[in-house]
C-alpha cells in the first residue's frame, strides 16, 4: 500500500518524524513523510498514494481532507492534537503504535464535508460553520497564549464562559429545510460532526455520514445553564436548541462568523450563507476491534 503521512511536528503530542515512521513500520507501512510546517503540501498530493495519513490535530486533518475529498484514496487519522474533535467524533483514540496495527482497509466510515456558500464563494468545513458566540470566543482566544494539553482545553472553556457572560442576542435569521427557526440566540453552530471548539460535544445527535447538518442554537434564556454545563460538558447533554436538516440558510448582521477554526469579524455587514453537505466524499480508515472487545460484545448479545 502506497502511503503518505502528513505530520504536524508542532501538535500537542510529543511525537517526531522517527516516532511516526517507526509506528507505521509495525503495520508494514512504508510511507513518504511530509511536514505540514515545512513541505509543499500541494506537491506532495501529486504523488500516487492509496492511503493518506493525517498525524496531528484537527487542523492537520482539515488540510488533508481539503485536498483528497474528491478522490478515492483512504484517510487514516493519528490524533496528536489537543481537542482532536474529528477523531473524537469518529471514535478514534490511541497512540500511533496502538492504532496502526488495528487499521483495517475493509473497515472504513464515510465522512461528509460541509459546504458554505456566500458572497465570498464556496468554502468546505469539517466541524462547523458558526455565527455569534463561538466565533467571538475564537477571536478572544487569538489574543491569549496557547498552553499545552489539557490546560489548552480548560483555557478554551473558560474563555468561552467569559464570552458567554458578555454575549448579547445576535441578529440572525435561520432557515432549516425551508422552515424558519425563531428565537433570541447568542449564536448558532451548523455542525457536521458531534465535537467542536475546545472538545465540546455540542452536537450530541450529529452523524458525520448522514448527509445532514445539526443546527445548534444558544438560547439567551439558557445563559446560566450553558455556563454551568461548560464546567463538565461530558456529564450531561448541552442546554441548547437542536435541529437537523439538509439545507440551512443563515442571514446575519453585525456578528462574527467562523469556518472551523477561522473566525471573521463582520461588523456593520449583512451576510448570507447557504450551507449543505457534500455527502460521504472521504472514507476514513477505522481500527478493527480487538479480541477482548469482540468477546465482550458476544457476551452482551447472549446475556
Amino acid at each position: 500500500m502506497r502511503a503518505v503521512v502528513f505530520h504536524n511536528p508542532g501538535s500537542g503530542a510529543n511525537y517526531d518524524k522517527d516516532d511516526i515512521l517507526a509506528a507505521l513500520k509495525l503495520a508494514n507501512i512504508e510511507a513518504s513523510y511530509v511536514s505540514t510546517k515545512e513541505d509543499d503540501l500541494d506537491a506532495a498530493f501529486k504523488k500516487a498514494a492509496d492511503l493518506y495519513i493525517a498525524a496531528g490535530g484537527d487542523g492537520t486533518i482539515r488540510k488533508v481532507v481539503e485536498r483528497i475529498r474528491k478522490g478515492k484514496a483512504l484517510l487514516a487519522i493519528l490524533p496528536l492534537g489537543t481537542a482532536n474533535n474529528v477523531a473524537r467524533s469518529l471514535g478514534i483514540a490511541g497512540t500511533p503504535q496502538e492504532l496502526v496495527e488495528t487499521w483495517d482497509s475493509e473497515h472504513t466510515v464515510p465522512l461528509d464535508i460541509g459546504l458554505a456558500r456566500g458572497a465570498w464563494g464556496t468554502d468546505a468545513f469539517i466541524e462547523s460553520f458558526g455565527i455569534g458566540l463561538m466565533p467571538s470566543y475564537l477571536l478572544m482566544a487569538e489574543k491569549h497564549k496557547k498552553p499545552e494539553g489539557a490546560a489548552n482545553l480548560q483555557q478554551g472553556r473558560t474563555l468561552l464562559q467569559k464570552a458567554l457572560k458578555k454575549a448579547e442576542p445576535a441578529d440572525i435569521e435561520i432557515t432549516i429545510d425551508g422552515k424558519k427557526l425563531k428565537g433570541d440566540f447568542f449564536g448558532v453552530e451548523v455542525l457536521n460532526i458531534p465535537f467542536t471548539g475546545p472538545g465540546l460535544p455540542l452536537g450530541a445527535r450529529a452523524d458525520a455520514a448522514d448527509g445532514k447538518l445539526d443546527v445548534i442554537c444558544f438560547d439567551a434564556d439558557q445563559r446560566k445553564e450553558l455556563t454551568k454545563w461548560l464546567d463538565a460538558p461530558m456529564d450531561a447533554p448541552p442546554p441548547v436548541v437542536s435541529r437537523k436538516g439538509a439545507e440551512v440558510t443563515l442571514v446575519w448582521r453585525d456578528a462574527p462568523h467562523r469556518l472551523d477554526d477561522k473566525s471573521f469579524d463582520d461588523e456593520e455587514k449583512t451576510l448570507t450563507a447557504e450551507i449543505t453537505c457534500e455527502e460521504a466524499t472521504v472514507s476514513v480508515l477505522m481500527p478493527r476491534k480487538l479480541p477482548a472487545q469482540r468477546v465482550h460484545e458476544q457476551k452482551a448479545e447472549t446475556a
